[in-house]
């Protein structure tokens, strides 16, 4: 759960951003504390609560959790709760068979697109990656985004993102360590350099280079929960 710090920002943020509607404000919040690790696998999160805590009503974080649900981020149940969906190996394949399907498209449209604004975004949010030497969960997401903020098509977009978002809850939580010499931002440097430099096919084999890399690891942890990387 979320401290009592974290919500006063939270509900800061909810009064001086104003954002568009409060389903949307409700879905960033709970996205990025499940994606952040707040909320794992199997916890629930009861309707009534959560309202109390974000200073809400019921409807807008219903209509929250009904998003995350189609995108495969919680499981709705019964008596006004949720619950954050599990992590197996099974899923990550299918999943990760799916993101190197759409996601290295999605990517090379974008960059074959891309302008000045397209390239500024992605500096912006590979230099937040190197703020730390295992970037937060939160940056690492912002960055893939901003990958595949410029694709021209809305639906391999949307989809994509969603994938990218539901593998973001696997490495929450399959890969909550990272080995000593895992860097988050060297491991993204060549996906940023052949991005910024208009290379759309290098940029979308990097890209199938990388998933491929991750699922690998995935593999490793999520068959045998001993060999974890600390």
């Amino acid at each position: 759960m979320w401290h009592n710090g974290a919500m006063a920002t939270g509900i800061r943020t909810l009064i001086g951003e104003q954002p568009p509607t409060l389903t949307e404000w409700a879905d960033q919040r709970l996205r990025a504390s499940i994606l952040g690790g707040d909320f794992g696998p199997g916890d629930t999160l009861v309707i009534s609560t959560l309202a109390e805590q974000l200073g809400l009503s019921a409807t807008p974080l219903r209509e929250a959790l009904r998003k995350l649900a189609s995108e495969g981020l919680v499981v709705l149940q019964s008596h006004g709760s949720a619950r954050v969906a599990e992590v197996d190996l099974h899923e990550a394949n299918e999943i990760y068979e799916l993101r190197l399907i759409l996601e290295p498209t999605a990517l090379e449209r974008a960059v074959a697109a891309g302008d000045a604004d397209y390239r500024k975004r992605i500096s912006t949010a590979w230099k937040a990656l190197t703020t730390q030497r295992v970037a937060p969960t939160s940056a690492h997401a912002a960055f893939h985004r901003a990958l595949l903020s410029n694709c021209d098509s809305a639906w391999l977009l949307r989809l994509s993102t969603m994938l990218s978002d539901r593998s973001g809850l696997m490495l929450t939580v399959g890969l909550p360590n990272r080995p000593a010499n895992y860097n988050t931002a060297k491991a993204h440097r060549t996906l940023m350099e052949l991005a910024i430099a208009g290379d759309a096919a290098g940029a979308a084999h990097e890209l199938r280079q990388h998933l491929t890399r991750t699922l690998a690891a995935l593999h490793l942890v999520l068959s045998d929960p001993s060999d974890q990387p600390g």
